[in-house]
């Protein structure tokens, strides 16, 4: 089979069947910026702040970049990121758009926001973000609504607090919450919650890119490092069964330890196995993020000329109070093309159909727009006749780690750590050695 034929027969569309969820493409729009309590976003008055509940690589920078410029907007980026927790004034100026492979727009840099937040340590060192903690980013990524945490509130209050007090609304856009939405939502209920949804083959193909061509390996790993931490949650372990995702074998709570048994874990599988695992946690993060009280954003229709992109501007300008033009010179960035071979194409396929039949199972959970949203994002790519059973046969699974790669995990992880100055001094030798 030629790939690039097979290709275009994934990507033509599924008919979904709209009056099966009651909705047309104008109601479906309507729900989807609706807030869960049916009331539209804050009608009539400002919100607290904007929250931006996104996936890496989802149209979510490109929408806290365009609100970024606006005067009366104080824009933080990535509030959980794991590096909050450590860099200097100097590295976060530092890290901007054009220091690596970004795809984003040229501009500031990235954290400079929280230049005036950096904590002050000993000898008058300033490093770190103030209430920061580093088990924000990965850990209890699936947090209960219910539950209270006076750390992580306090926190963002912090934020939210600090932009008031210049006079300009907060906008915190996240790549770490979609698990947590319903816990913010319920925590900062005078803020708009905005969940952005892009497709996961486009998300997924994005990744991958970074990895293969900018030998970027953050967006591939970061999801299995979430995945481990969290593979105890009863929602998640039910999308890890479902799309029999090899999992790495578990050594320690420490992050750093779990990081590196997880790039060990990942140099090992298939492109396609590392799909599935993006994909379990792609579709246990949607379903979990679109069951909070929040508006939706479809990354796909988020384009000034389309109904959904001009009603997202005006929704998120009602929740402002104030105008906030999306589309005046800037647009997402087109859809990455498709990379991988016929095999993986089948593979998705199957992993395709192994998160729909996870989210048929937990569909009660969800109003219906949100249900036929998550169907058309994962349906899309694939031929109606792509079924299960016009499928080859899949080769089989592996097992769960055993014993050898428990102690090839570790044997890993001590070399790693053994040669980490070798490699930190070579690292510098290169970065200034005389050109």
């Amino acid at each position: 089979m030629n790939t690039m034929s097979s290709v275009r027969e994934a990507e033509r569309p599924i008919a979904l069947d709209g009056a099966a969820f009651g909705l047309d493409e104008v109601g479906l729009d309507r729900a989807l910026l609706t807030r869960g309590d049916g009331a539209a976003a804050r009608p009539g008055r400002a919100s607290s702040a904007i929250f931006l509940h996104a996936g890496w690589r989802s149209c979510g920078t490109w929408l806290w970049e365009t609100l970024r410029d606006r005067d009366t907007v104080r824009a933080y980026y990535e509030p959980l990121h794991e590096d909050l927790d450590r860099l200097d004034r100097a590295a976060l100026t530092r890290f901007s758009p054009g220091s690596w492979d970004s795809g984003h727009s040229p501009g500031a840099p990235y954290f400079a926001e929280y230049i005036p937040r950096l904590r002050r340590g000993a000898f008058g060192r300033r490093q770190g973000i103030e209430g920061y903690a580093p088990r924000f980013a990965f850990d209890d990524f699936f947090r209960d609504a219910a539950e209270d945490d006076p750390e992580l509130r306090a926190y963002l209050h912090g934020l939210i607090a600090a932009a008031h007090a210049e006079g300009r609304m907060p906008v915190l856009k996240f790549c770490r919450s979609l698990g947590r939405v319903p816990w913010m939502a319920r925590h900062f209920p005078d803020a708009v919650h905005a969940v952005v949804l892009r497709d996961p083959v486009a998300q997924w193909l994005s990744a991958r890119r970074q990895m293969e061509f900018a030998k970027n390996r953050y967006f591939v790993l970061a999801p299995f490092v979430i995945l481990s931490r969290n593979a105890s949650h009863p929602l998640l372990a039910r999308a890890l069964a479902r799309l029999e995702v090899p999992m790495p074998p578990h050594l320690s709570r420490d992050r750093g330890i779990t990081t590196q048994v997880c790039w060990h874990h990942v140099r090992g599988l298939s492109w396609a196995e590392r799909y599935r695992g993006f994909l379990a946690l792609w579709a246990a993060s949607s379903l979990t993020a679109l069951r909070a009280d929040a508006m939706v954003i479809d990354s796909e229709s988020l384009r000034d000329d389309t109904p959904h992109g001009l009603a997202v501007e005006q929704a998120l300008a009602r929740a402002a109070g104030f105008p906030l033009p999306l589309f005046d010179g800037h647009r997402p960035a087109a859809p990455p093309v498709w990379t991988g071979t016929d095999a993986e194409a089948q593979d998705a396929v199957r992993a395709a159909h192994a998160a729909l039949d996870f989210v048929t199972e937990a569909r009660a959970l969800l109003p219906a727009a949100h249900t036929k949203l998550l169907v058309r994002k994962l349906a899309p790519r694939f031929h109606p006749a792509a079924s299960r059973a016009a499928l080859p046969p899949a080769a089989p699974r592996p097992p769960p780690a055993d014993a050898q790669a428990w102690i090839s995990a570790w044997l890993y992880v001590v070399l790693a750590r053994l040669s980490y100055p070798l490699r930190r001094m070579h690292f510098y030798y290169r970065r200034w050695r005389p050109r």
